[in-house]
């Protein structure tokens, strides 16, 4: 699968688990970054490159995205982490 057909899946993945439409950026300069801006719309969601080449990464980072489209807010890692033990 190439970069841009997994990134579809991806935004796919997202907004089918929240109902939510999203703009899905990666960014190449910053490898492991994770950002959901909540204040655009649509919402964008920025990713590191590094979910290109990991795909446990890209499915945390997925997970942590679903979170906060769920609860309309920014989470903080420690509800995260309790979320993904729940999961």
């Amino acid at each position: 699968m190439d970069d841009t057909e997994f990134l579809r899946k991806l935004q796919d993945k997202i907004e089918g688990a929240t109902g939510t439409p999203i703009q899905l950026e990666i960014d190449r300069e910053d490898k492991r970054r994770l950002l959901v801006d909540l204040g655009t719309t649509p919402v964008k969601v920025t990713l590191g490159a590094d979910v290109l080449e990991n795909a446990g990464l890209a499915r945390m980072f997925s997970q942590y995205a679903i979170l906060c489209l769920k609860e309309r807010r920014v989470v903080q890692e420690q509800e995260f982490l309790l979320y993904l033990r729940r999961n």
